[in-house]
Order: structure tokens, then sequence, then C-alpha cells
């Protein structure tokens, strides 16, 4: 039985990965401590999985504009979408309300956001770490522009209304 937020609606992500293709494996006994931010550089919602049927990659969960929060892989298992911090690491996917250059997420998002990370301190008992996409073990400004304009300056905002 895969591990999720009682916040999450489970979502079907296993049909739309190929068969015998996997986009997640064991974390092999590393405790989670972070949770990676980024953006789904894509306002269409419902289009998230079929991303990633093409690209090797994936997250434990993702929000929509309206704050539906949808699981795709659950937290025992280790995600990939943040290179060398995918063992330790929960990685949200936040939808986007605009396209490039700015990448707006709604407040809805935000709110959400910020309530499913106080659920995983309060479930693990201990506060996580949050950082962005790029500033995750592995990745950098040069490797990746996640989690978007729009939402990098406003993680400081984020860890300060977590730990409220």
């Amino acid at each position: 039985m895969a591990m999720i937020s009682p916040l999450a609606t489970p979502h079907d992500f296993e049909s739309f990965v190929n068969p015998g293709e996997e986009r997640w494996n064991s974390r092999e006994g590393a405790e989670i401590t972070t949770v990676v931010v980024h953006h789904m550089a894509k306002i269409d919602f419902d289009d998230v999985p079929e991303v990633w049927r093409e690209r090797e990659a994936s997250a434990h969960y993702g929000i929509g504009p309206s704050g539906e929060i949808r699981a795709y892989v659950g937290e025992e298992k280790r995600a990939w979408h943040a290179r060398a911090a995918n063992s330790y690491s929960i990685g949200i996917e936040c939808c986007n309300v605009t396209e490039a250059p700015d990448w707006k997420v709604s407040e809805a998002t935000i709110d959400s956001l910020v309530t499913l990370i106080r659920d995983f301190n309060t479930r693990y008992g201990r506060k996580m770490r949050i950082v962005g996409h790029q500033c995750a073990e592995g990745n950098s400004v040069e490797t990746t522009e996640c989690p978007g304009p729009s939402l990098s300056p406003r993680l400081v905002e984020i860890i300060r209304r977590v730990d409220e």
C-alpha cells in the first residue's frame, strides 16, 4: 500500500508509464528530510503525468491551480525528480496558471503547498528542509530554471508560512 498524505487524491500514475519502464524505485532505507518544490511548466494539471511518458521523471505529488493535491508516487518510494536528492526527498510539482516567461502559480496552489508540507512535518515528526529544484543536491541554476521565476522568490515566504 502506497504511503500518501491524507490531503491528497491518489492518481493512477502507473497507467501513464509504458510497461516495463520505471519512474520510481526504492529509497534503500534513506530517511526523508527534504521537500523539493517544482513548477510543472504546464498550465493543464491533467497533462502532467503524460509528460512523464516521454521523460524519465516523476514526483510524489502535484498541486493544481484550484489547490487540489494529487499523489503520483508513494512517499515510501524514491521518485525521479531531483537527481542526487531523490533518495531523501519528496518532490512536489506545482501547476502553473501562466506560461513562459513568468510561469506563475495560483495562491490556492501556494496555500495547498504550505498545508501539505505541514502535514509531512506532523506525520514524520520533524521539520522538513524546503528547497527549490535548482537548489537540490546535484542541481544548479545552470541545469534547471525550476521552480521558475515566479515560485523561486516565494520559497522564503513558503518556509515562513510552514513554520507558523
